[in-house]
């Protein structure tokens, strides 16, 4: 819709271009007093008499450009020199059948022609011919600038929602690899547990095949899912997993799985016992969500290195705001932007 608008836009422009135009023309004439008619003050049909000759030499000479652009000609400086000869001519005709209309009906002492007043009436389409012909290459050379930027973004556009699907079909095995290693350690720990993350798992396939097409989703449930993840992370650690939330305002967005992302990341590279306790926090902070972890590496560590990346680039295709990573008093945390749906 918006893209219509602003193509009859350019259909708007000569109604209000030509009259104007027509006005500053025969004012400066009128001021500098070069026309004869002068003597008899300032002629307002004078006036529409300049704008219909410049509105028929505009559409014409539009039309034909158009229809010439069709056949394959090309925009070029003798196309330029035969279009300005064209509107000199066309500008002649114009002017002397008017004129012989109107002069003779209100100022009959005027002469209808003299060579003086074809050389005058020359240059004067001379200019018209050079002024409308910069106009209208101007218009197209515009034009099309704008279409091919509109379609190098609608590729642009195009090419990264084909990454964004590439980033969302790694995440998911990404995903399911985590957790089977972690419900393999599980069923050797207590199957009873085992049995209840094998349900969590489902319920968060569920959710993650809910948001596979969206791009973003609610804070409110991204938080929901993320508590989910932590309960079953307290059954499986017990005291030595201490975890908080706080978050006041609901009313972003983020990429789905963002916080299971880092969550996983957290629990796959720290040691989490009696020796080496792990606090965890996920707050809020102004337009910012902040998740911060208390630091215990594990030796050992089987990673694909993918979890911070994919969210990386998520970020990219989304907003122009990227994710913060900071390790500082043994605390490494990551924070990440909290977006607003503009409509």
């Amino acid at each position: 819709m918006a893209k219509a608008t602003k193509n009859n836009s350019f259909r708007i422009y000569p109604w209000v271009f030509i009259p104007l135009v027509a006005l500053v023309y025969y004012t400066t004439f009128y001021m500098m007093s070069m026309m004869s008619d002068a003597d008899y003050g300032f002629d307002w049909i004078a006036v529409l008499i300049f704008t219909i000759q410049f509105g028929v030499i505009w559409w014409l000479s539009q039309f034909t450009l158009d229809r010439l652009l069709i056949r394959g000609w090309k925009m070029n400086i003798p196309f330029f020199l035969l279009g300005v000869t064209a509107i000199v001519l066309l500008n002649e005709c114009i002017y002397f059948t008017f004129r012989s209309i109107y002069v003779t009906i209100k100022y009959p002492e005027f002469p209808l022609f003299n060579w003086f007043l074809l050389t005058i009436t020359t240059l004067e389409g001379l200019l018209k011919g050079i002024m409308i012909m910069s106009l209208l290459f101007s218009l197209h050379f515009f034009k099309r600038w704008r279409l091919e930027n509109e379609e190098n973004e609608r590729l642009k556009r195009n090419e990264l929602e084909l990454q964004n699907r590439a980033l969302k079909s790694q995440l998911n095995p990404h995903f399911l690899f985590n957790n089977l290693n972690t419900l393999s350690g599980l069923i050797r720990q207590d199957p009873v547990i085992a049995n209840e993350f094998l349900k969590e798992m489902s319920d968060m396939y569920r959710y993650i095949l809910k948001t596979t097409e969206s791009e973003v989703v609610p804070l409110m449930e991204e938080i929901q899912f993320a508590e989910s993840y932590t309960r079953l992370l307290k059954k499986r650690f017990g005291k030595n997993f201490n975890y908080s939330t706080e978050v006041n305002d609901f009313n972003y967005v983020l990429p789905p799985i963002s916080l299971h992302l880092l969550l996983e990341n957290v629990i796959k590279h720290n040691r989490i016992d009696e020796e080496c306790p792990l606090y965890l926090t996920i707050k809020q902070k102004e337009d910012s969500l902040v998740v911060e972890n208390t630091i215990s590496r594990k030796n050992n560590v089987d990673s694909t290195k993918k979890g911070l990346q994919i969210l990386r680039e998520q970020y990219s295709f989304l907003t122009n705001k990227s994710i913060e990573i900071n390790e500082k008093n043994n605390l490494f945390s990551v924070k990440l932007p909290l977006l607003k749906i503009t409509r």
